[in-house]
């Protein structure tokens, strides 16, 4: 364990660049006890800057290495970046939270959130926030322009994420505070329950279940201070040339059958297809309203009020990415019953792959005869039986039932639980589950898949070319879609890339990484808002410390890289069975790719453990005890 003043000097010697508010707040939810902790010196900031980086360095420094995702030893450790909260740059909205996964119980469960939270928890004199202990009681934190207390939440036990939002900005009699809640299923600990904010934005993957065991029902923010800035002006052009790249949404997009249609493949029934069809019939007739995060005019979440059918006038909230649109088609669902079902899930909390993956091995065994009515209590689990799925989804929330509390645990339980050959047809990633869209297509999307730390979203995601920021030092492509040759290289440059807009407190939906000025506008803004002259490649390196750092983490709890590809469902790894790409699979090229994957990204094939020489390249020699040695 490191030396607490090592972290969290006492007093500041080196000054504070611009974009920090300067404290961190630690709160012990045992005993009660709250006190501001200052941010590291400047070399220990520079080095991992905020983030996912500096959430996961706190969290290797203080973490026993025996802890249990769901003990009072573990943490969640919030953190934003100086781009976070400025107003001055399109993306500057995001808070990560890192914590031991419930999921692989061995490796980095991470989360991070847009919208307006973030920026208001840094209006509230705070750049993060450190949870310990466990409450005794239902309990909320209020943080109100530097001031923090604990509040007991035992009127807001049970109750949704849009509720608690609505409640808990109530009880603070505040109309302009923010809340990050949970829902019913992290107050259960549904092991992918999500971090909720903001009505239209979740941080997937546990966060919501490690505050449920901890008692913690949500985090109100209030506050009326602003980032300090180093250079406006110089903020305000490199600004503006960020806002050029941006793609922006506009509501057409809304009535799409959203990412399917980049990915020309759609999960039908537990992936047993992946064509298209008329899964958004409907949708032309629905209401759309674009909500902008802070000061961000990507216009990725929208709302919706649903215009026909059965759910005519029915409201959802949702962002991009729409993974929640293909949960339910995943299930036999099409039309406007998708958004309805969407925003239930959203709203109870529920990490959407987590659920449609598991629920789908349920319905598969249904439609292949290894479950029956005898074994659901009389629910007939059909392909497109809404519901079947609705009374599932509030049985995960609360762990009812013997399926409920199976998929409550996860996709590869409930097929452990039927056996068989349920194991043949279930997805999973090391006992997490991938983003919910049907990647099997595309060597870059599920490279990027299978290497995330397990019950976490990916980073990665390579492309054909390199983005034309780094063309300087970057020459492959174009890569062939049909050949796996370049796609490793190209996905560790992507994470790298990826992983600094985080770090620094920015969003990657905001990143146009495939525009001229897509990666040099985000690091000229971080240099002017901070004081620092970071190069490109300064910033790559950046990401690069943050991924390694995430590999070390794992590998101090027994995972080992070989898991990427031999903990993964079959289902996943199966052949496309239809449409424009049938036929193609990845699993043919594994573990030539993986091993790839982590020979160029500095670590060892087999292990991931990093080389020596890449903790020596990247400043991390104080990990050398887990370096891979020969």
């Amino acid at each position: 364990m490191a030396n607490r003043s090592d972290l969290f000097p006492a007093q500041r010697k080196t000054k504070l660049p611009g974009g920090y508010m300067g404290k961190i707040l630690r709160v012990d939810l045992t005993t009660g006890s709250m006190r501001d902790e200052n941010l590291p010196e400047e070399p220990l900031l520079r080095k991992y800057i905020g983030g996912q980086a500096l959430a996961e360095y706190i969290l290797l420094k203080e973490l026993p290495l025996d802890a249990k995702p769901y003990g009072v030893e573990n943490k969640v450790v919030m953190m934003t970046g100086p781009l976070t909260g400025t107003g001055f740059t399109p993306g500057g909205t995001k808070v990560t939270a890192v914590f031991l996964s419930p999921m692989t119980k061995n490796s980095l469960g991470r989360g991070a959130s847009s919208g307006h939270w973030a920026a208001y928890l840094k209006s509230a004199g705070y750049d993060g926030v450190i949870i310990e202990g466990a409450a005794s009681k239902p309990t909320y934190l209020f943080i109100n322009d530097g001031k923090p207390g604990l509040r007991d939440a035992g009127h807001f036990w049970g109750k949704g994420a849009r509720d608690t939002e609505d409640l808990l900005r109530a009880d603070v009699g505040i109309k302009d505070a923010k809340v990050m809640g949970i829902g019913q299923a992290g107050e259960h600990l549904v092991n992918a329950a999500m971090l909720c904010n903001d009505y239209n934005h979740s941080a997937s993957h546990s966060g919501g279940a490690i505050f449920g065991a901890k008692k913690l029902k949500g985090i109100v923010v209030y506050g009326t201070k602003r980032p300090p800035l180093h250079d406006r002006a110089a903020l305000i052009e490199a600004g503006l040339r960020w806002r050029k790249t941006l793609q922006v949404y506009d509501v057409d997009d809304r009535r799409t059958v959203g990412h399917a249609r980049h990915l020309d493949a759609l999960p039908n029934n537990n992936m047993q297809s992946s064509l298209i069809g008329d899964h958004n019939r409907g949708f032309d007739q629905d209401r759309i309203v674009q909500r902008p995060c802070f000061q961000c005019a990507r216009l990725c979440p929208w709302d919706v009020e649903i215009g026909e059918g059965d759910f005519k006038g029915k409201v959802g909230h949702f962002n991009a990415g729409a993974e929640w649109m293909d949960t339910f088609w995943n299930l036999g669902i099409k039309g406007n019953a998708t958004l309805y079902l969407a925003e239930r899930i959203n709203d109870l909390g529920i990490e959407c792959g987590h659920f449609s993956f598991g629920a789908g091995v349920l319905f598969e065994a249904w439609e292949k005869g290894l479950i029956g009515p005898a074994d659901t209590d009389g629910l007939r689990l059909e392909w497109g039986n809404l519901e079947a799925i609705d009374k599932l989804l509030e049985m995960t929330a609360r762990r009812e039932g013997k399926w409920g509390n199976l998929i409550a645990d996860g996709p590869l339980e409930v097929a452990e639980a039927i056996g068989g050959n349920a194991l043949k047809f279930v997805v999973h990633t090391k006992r997490g589950v991938p983003a919910m869209h049907d990647w099997r297509p595309h060597f870059s999307n599920m490279l990027r898949e299978l290497v995330a730390s397990g019950g976490m979203k990916p980073q990665g995601g390579g492309t054909a070319n390199p983005p034309p920021d780094l063309k300087y030092r970057e020459k492959w492509g174009p890569l062939d879609r049909d050949k796996p040759d370049g796609w490793p290289q190209a996905n560790v440059i992507a994470e790298q890339y990826r992983q600094f807009v985080g770090v620094m407190g920015g969003c990657w939906f905001a990143q146009m990484h495939l525009k001229p000025d897509g990666l040099n506008s985000v690091v000229d803004s971080f240099n002017a808002i901070t004081g620092w002259n970071f190069t490109l490649d300064e910033a790559m390196a950046a990401g690069h410390r943050s991924i390694v750092l995430q590999s070390i983490f794992a590998t101090q709890r027994g995972w080992v890289a070989e898991h990427d590809w031999q903990q993964v469902g079959q289902r996943f790894l199966d052949p496309v069975p239809d449409g424009k790409f049938k036929g193609f699979t990845i699993a043919k090229y594994l573990p030539g790719m993986v091993y790839e994957y982590y020979r160029l990204s500095g670590r060892h094939e087999k292990t991931g453990r990093p080389f020596m020489n890449t903790l020596t390249q990247l400043g991390l020699e104080e990990f050398k005890d887990w370096a891979q040695l020969d």
